[in-house]
């Protein structure tokens, strides 16, 4: 079975009001056009575009293991993490037994799901990722410490920081920015921050501060972003997030991959609810190189983004006069998204749809395998 799938675009306030629909041919509503989500997950049914009143989990009987994503950020979204799935079933049954409604603004866990994702650049892309060495880190402290022109409290709140990162690592720093105290009193930070800003004069690295302080004033994400890897990817290139990663997607369009969850802990640039001590609870405090996926070549024309989630798997193929992709194994069921070009999807059981930029379809298990051709660019979508 080939069934063409639709959604609508979610009108996140971060969202673009133009990548998607100039990428993708996709009409403007003249809102953010944040994410388009393609997958079984309740948040934002898919449905089919033959008959838009049945939803794609209604079609097929059961959920999908993963949620493909069209996401498109004119401004940063939150830093945030997301659970392993231990910890998202406890605290999914704790909030349960506390009887907070699934939809409450201060609700952490959404679903009992894990949520590893993967964005793999269509334009030029831009994110934060993980923590930076600790040698940067403290590098970066002394040189707040030190900075010129600053105020007295500027300089006593950096040696605080200072002082929590040497004697307890990442999670002490991390912790004392999130819920700042000065002489044993709750402090704002926006003064800080506002100097901070006024950094990046007299150093690159505090540029990231001054564009995010316009944004967020007094946010503490605003500090924390310094701490992370600041990466710019070239379309093509891609990440992998696991669970604990602390990240954020500052500008750009992208391509989404991940298990089928909406479980995220906010730690800042976000107006919505941040629950400090659990975010805490989640995050990997360990130094990382910048989780960059490798693409592997497996056919001319046909690449994989492997990684070590256990929900998904990701492939990107090209098709054109000269290309044909035949006879590709289906393992288990795919959604396949067309990202430029006509490609014609067709399956061993004679089954077939054109798809056209910015149309995805469904692939079931009930063929042996399935075929590309035509002229274009496809994203294939499915579980392990």
């Amino acid at each position: 079975m080939i069934a063409k799938l639709q959604n609508h675009a979610r009108d996140y306030a971060w969202g673009s009001k133009t990548l998607i629909s100039d990428y993708f041919g996709i009409p403007a509503t003249g809102h953010p056009m944040a994410e388009i989500w393609f997958g079984t997950h309740e948040g934002s049914p898919t449905r089919l575009a033959a008959n838009p009143s049945i939803s794609l989990r209604e079609h097929i009987g059961f959920e999908l293991s993963f949620l493909l994503k069209i996401l498109a950020a004119e401004q940063p979204l939150s830093i945030q993490a997301h659970p392993n799935l231990d910890q998202a079933r406890i605290g999914f049954e704790r909030e349960n037994a506390a009887g907070l409604p699934l939809t409450a603004s201060h609700r952490n866990y959404k679903d009992a799901n894990h949520k590893p994702e993967m964005i793999v650049a269509l334009t030029d892309f831009e994110a934060l990722c993980g923590f930076r060495s600790e040698p940067q880190i403290r590098n970066l402290l002394l040189d707040m410490v030190e900075a010129p022109e600053v105020s007295s409290t500027f300089v006593a709140i950096a040696q605080s920081w200072l002082d929590a990162f040497e004697a307890g690592g990442l999670a002490q720093l991390v912790a004392a920015i999130l819920e700042p105290t000065f002489a044993d009193e709750p402090i704002e930070l926006a003064g800080f921050n506002a100097e901070l800003a006024q950094l990046a004069d007299f150093s690159a690295r505090f540029e990231l501060a001054a564009s995010l302080n316009r944004l967020f004033p007094g946010d503490p994400g605003v500090v924390v972003a310094l701490l992370l890897n600041h990466v710019h990817l070239e379309p093509g290139q891609a990440l992998y997030l696991p669970a604990g990663n602390i990240h954020a997607y500052l500008s750009g369009l992208g391509v989404e991959l991940m298990a089928n969850s909406d479980n995220v802990l906010r730690g800042g640039l976000t107006s919505k609810h941040i629950d400090v001590p659990e975010l805490l609870s989640v995050l990997n405090f360990e130094s990382s190189p910048v989780p960059y996926v490798r693409p592997v070549e497996l056919a001319h024309g046909l690449i994989e983004y492997p990684s070590a989630a256990s929900d998904f798997r990701l492939y990107r193929a090209s098709v054109s006069g000269t290309n044909l992709l035949a006879e590709i194994a289906l393992p288990s069921p795919a959604i396949v998204l067309c990202a430029g070009g006509e490609v014609d999807l067709s399956n061993s059981r004679g089954d077939h749809e054109l798809l056209r930029r910015g149309e995805a379809a469904y692939l079931s298990t009930d063929a042996k395998h399935f075929t590309l051709s035509g002229s274009g660019d496809v994203f294939i979508a499915m579980g392990r």
